[in-house]
């Protein structure tokens, strides 16, 4: 892992986290708390991507990968799920669990937003010119 992109990617969620509990806050005044993060849940997700393709991997937005981005997010709960109910089977107390699951899940999201947001960027650089003859 680069250090740099990933010391960004912990500023970066350490700002949605803010900013997104502070907004769920706001919103749970309003509307049931269920309703309020919901909409938390999908906002977070929209402003992980922005962060992570403006700031923490420095690319391009695009339809492609802001439609592939919110995979990354179901991979991550589906292993911390399966990790965590695998570590409280094992007898780890779910306070413990928890921590150790962030261990796996947050390198876990950083390579999966690294490849969905730089790799699609590295094939478009990549691809042939189009119909470009020498003469």
């Amino acid at each position: 892992m680069r250090g740099s992109s990933f010391v960004r990617f912990l500023v970066a969620g350490a700002a949605n986290s803010g900013i997104t509990y502070g907004l769920f806050v706001i919103l749970a005044w309003w509307m049931p708390p269920s309703v309020a993060y919901s909409l938390v849940f999908l906002f977070g997700i929209a402003l992980s991507y922005v962060l992570n393709a403006a700031f923490v991997f420095r690319t391009r937005a695009s339809i492609r990968t802001a439609v592939r981005f919110p995979g990354v997010y179901l991979v991550q709960y589906l292993t911390g799920l399966a990790l965590l109910t695998l570590l409280v089977r094992w007898g780890v107390a779910s306070w413990a669990a928890m921590p150790l699951t962030m261990c796996v899940t947050v390198p876990l999201t950083f390579v999966l937003s690294r490849r969905v947001l730089r790799g699609a960027a590295r094939r478009v650089e990549s691809a042939p010119e189009p119909d470009r003859v020498s003469v």
